[in-house]
Parts: structure tokens; sequence; C-alpha cells
């Protein structure tokens, strides 16, 4: 499955497509392909490290 993703700190260039291992769904969920989803301004402070402090997570490798 392919998923953008950050290893660095930064602007627009800082995302990168990655792939990751399918997820499957288990007993009672489903799976749903996703086409498009919303950039929020939490998704950009958190793309620039500026809610770092406030999300409590590493930073990037």
């Amino acid at each position: 499955m392919r998923a953008v993703g950050i290893t660095v700190y930064g602007g627009p260039e800082a995302l990168e497509v990655v792939d990751l291992p399918a997820v499957h769904a288990g007993p009672g969920q489903v799976r749903v392909r996703v086409h498009a989803a919303a950039v929020n301004p939490t998704d950009t402070m958190a793309r620039n490290g500026s809610r770092a402090e406030q999300q409590k997570v590493d930073p990037p490798p």
C-alpha cells in the first residue's frame, strides 16, 4: 500500500510516497480504498515540526 510520509521536518518537499505492508480487515472490520484526503492546518504543523512538543512524538530519523 502506498502512503505519504515524512522523514524530516520541512516544507512540502519533505513529503514522500512510501510503500507500507498491506493492511487486511479483521473480523467485523472493512478495508476502505482512499482516493483523496484533506490536508488541514494541523497536518502542516506536524510536517514542519511546529507541533512536535504538543504531539509528544519522536522526530523523524
